[in-house]
């Protein structure tokens, strides 16, 4: 089956980021996304501003942090396999009381069933080595009718978002988004084929694909 294929190619990536890349890409890589991030941070809490909320891959915990900021009735669990990622997430969020930072692995959620108001995820699903198991999971811990939202970078998009992202960021970081992206992400292509298919596959029935910002967000509901 193409799926099967599919899934054992997103397995020879590597899952968790090392050590020396935790650190390159708080000092790094978290600037450049960091725009974008708010963004998604100001467009949860507009969703969502109280219950539990999962962040997968949180990485540094930028993300999470920014959401605690804005909603400080919402409990944030922040979620990676990479251990050095977890301690320097701790560190940056030790001052929100809202927000805890602890290494799990997504296929195997901390988390009773149907107990999660919502799900966030940004640049980690090309990392996920069984992705399948992975949305079904998250299908299992979130509360009916609650949404995960989950985003991976997207090179080669239409013309006309290239356009848009180098009227917002300028062309010089453009380039520099659109290199990310590519060693993050999907190409255009990709997501309307393979990743759609995959996601037919998952327990999740009401799901759509949208592209914004020089992300994919698959966006999914329980």
């Amino acid at each position: 089956m193409v799926i099967t294929k599919f899934i054992k190619n997103i397995q020879v990536k590597l899952e968790s980021i090392p050590s020396v890349g935790a650190i390159f890409y708080n000092a790094i890589i978290k600037r450049i996304l960091s725009k974008s991030e708010l963004e998604i941070a100001q467009s949860i809490v507009q969703k969502i501003d109280k219950g539990v909320l999962i962040d997968v891959g949180s990485g540094t915990g930028f993300l999470s942090i920014e959401i605690a900021k804005r909603a400080p009735k919402l409990k944030i669990y922040g979620i990676d396999l990479s251990e050095k990622m977890v301690e320097i997430a701790s560190g940056n969020g030790r001052e929100f009381e809202n927000v805890n930072f602890k290494v799990a692995n997504a296929i195997h959620l901390p988390f009773k069933n149907n107990s999660i108001d919502f799900i966030v995820s940004t640049g980690s699903f090309h990392h996920w080595k069984r992705p399948l198991k992975v949305f079904n999971e998250l299908y299992r811990v979130l509360k009916s009718n609650s949404e995960a939202w989950i985003y991976d970078g997207c090179y080669n998009p239409p013309n006309e978002e290239i356009l848009k992202l180098k009227r917002k960021y300028g062309s010089f970081q453009y380039q520099i988004l659109s290199r990310i992206q590519k060693l993050h992400g999907f190409h255009w292509e990709i997501y309307n084929t393979k990743i759609r298919r995959l996601l037919e596959h998952t327990k999740f029935e009401n799901f759509q694909m949208l592209l914004t910002d020089g992300w994919m967000k698959l966006e999914l509901k329980k």
